[in-house]
């Protein structure tokens, strides 16, 4: 949970923004009415996530708690009755995260989803590409006030070497002018790989050339900045990135997922399992049901079979999350590999008697599950997957809860 202060003199505001608050889990909040009652606060023991402070309180009428709260280092974002222009840009060169008035229920909802944004932030890590080291210093101390992971480099050859060493970099913001690769030809090398399809590129330039921002896009960048820039532009545009690519993961991810079980889809296992082919030679492929699971479905119903389901996919992602694991259909699985397969056959036979030896549903059910495994590598998946099956079809007439394996 993060804590939040919330330093404000009307009643209606701190119910305002109570309610919304308590709407959010990962969320709680201290308020103090003013400038005494959060001074306590934080020189206590207690944690600060963010603060969102009114300017104007009974006893500190210009802004004092506002430079308690950055004297504190606590990320703080302005909640005030009044816009002015000098006082903004001061409180935005002092630390202050954003500025936002009162002028309208959606400001609240506005502070609310930028503190949920700040929470997301902080485990993303961002690559700044920039020569100048003014620069350079300007653009990374914003994004880690917006509680981001900053990594730097000087040029594009050196972008390029740690995003492959930091694989789990979402966010690139890259300088035109660099020496040995200038940001457009990063972001057309990134694009070739793809490993950064999906991470967001912006790039950024000080030059007048107007036809500069069209280059980073065909190039592939998602967005382009032009330097100097506000600090308001330069949030908007970063979270705007952000939050429409996470919308397309989610999309993405609910269209190659299992509703039931929360495993990959049938459609995904074939589309990832095709790559995974093609990227080795030492593909295993195995494919597994549930024996007996019928009877499940008509003497308990169909919610206990649902159960089972569920858990048996649970189990299988614990003893193979390095693998692909999906629901094939019904109650059939599959799994493709490409570890090494004697590794992969020993977890195997491990899964197959924590399954023997777990109680499953509320009806605690013993259960077991038969297996065909296809380590021969074929012309293509579809292939190995035929040959699993038929090695499944094998198991379960020799048995069940056993494996059939072709060598």
């Amino acid at each position: 949970m993060y804590n939040i202060l919330v330093v404000e003199d009307s009643g209606v505001v701190r119910k305002v923004l109570g309610k919304l608050l308590g709407g959010m889990p990962d969320f709680k909040y201290v308020m103090c009415c003013d400038y005494a009652e959060a001074k306590a606060h934080l020189e206590t023991d207690e944690q600060f996530f963010a603060a969102i402070v009114d300017l104007n309180l009974p006893d500190a009428p210009s802004g004092e708690a506002v430079e308690l709260t950055l004297q504190h280092k606590v990320p703080t974002v302005v909640l005030t009755g009044n816009f002015d222009e000098s006082l903004r840009t001061n409180l935005l060169d002092k630390g202050v995260i954003d500025y936002i008035t009162k002028d309208s229920r959606l400001a609240y909802n506005q502070v609310v989803n930028l503190l949920d944004r700040l929470r997301k932030n902080l485990a993303i890590k961002v690559l700044v590409v920039e020569d100048s080291v003014t620069s350079s210093a300007y653009i990374c101390s914003l994004l880690r006030k917006l509680q981001f992971q900053v990594l730097t480099a000087v040029d594009g050859v050196e972008a390029i070497e740690v995003m492959e060493a930091e694989s789990d970099i979402k966010l690139m913001i890259a300088d035109h002018k660099m020496p040995r690769m200038d940001g457009c030809e990063l972001v057309k090398n990134l694009r070739l790989d793809r490993r950064f399809q999906e991470t967001v590129l912006i790039g950024l330039s000080s030059s007048g050339d107007g036809i500069l921002s069209a280059k980073f896009i065909k190039s592939g960048a998602n967005d382009f900045l032009k330097k100097p820039f506000y600090h308001e532009e330069f949030i908007c545009r970063i979270f705007q990135n952000l939050e429409s690519q996470e919308m397309l993961e989610q999309i993405r991810q609910a269209a190659n997922m299992d509703a039931l079980t929360n495993i990959y889809n049938r459609r995904y296992l074939f589309d990832r399992g095709e790559e995974m082919f093609f990227e080795s030679q030492e593909t295993t492929v195995a494919m597994m049901d549930i024996d007996n699971f019928k009877n499940v479905n008509d003497t308990l119903g169909h919610k206990a079979g649902d159960q089972l389901l569920q858990q048996f996919a649970s189990i299988l992602t614990k003893h193979f999350g390095n693998d692909l694991v999906g629901r094939y259909g019904g109650e059939e699985f599959a799994i493709i590999s490409n570890r090494d397969q004697t590794t992969f056959c020993v977890d195997m036979a491990r899964f197959m008697t924590e399954v023997r030896n777990r109680v499953f549903t509320e009806f605690d059910l013993n259960v077991t599950c038969s297996v065909g495994v296809c380590t021969t590598h074929k012309p293509s998946l579809s292939e190995m997957l035929d040959t699993a099956d038929s090695h499944l079809y094998r198991a379960k007439h020799s048995g069940k809860d056993c494996i059939e394996l072709c060598a």
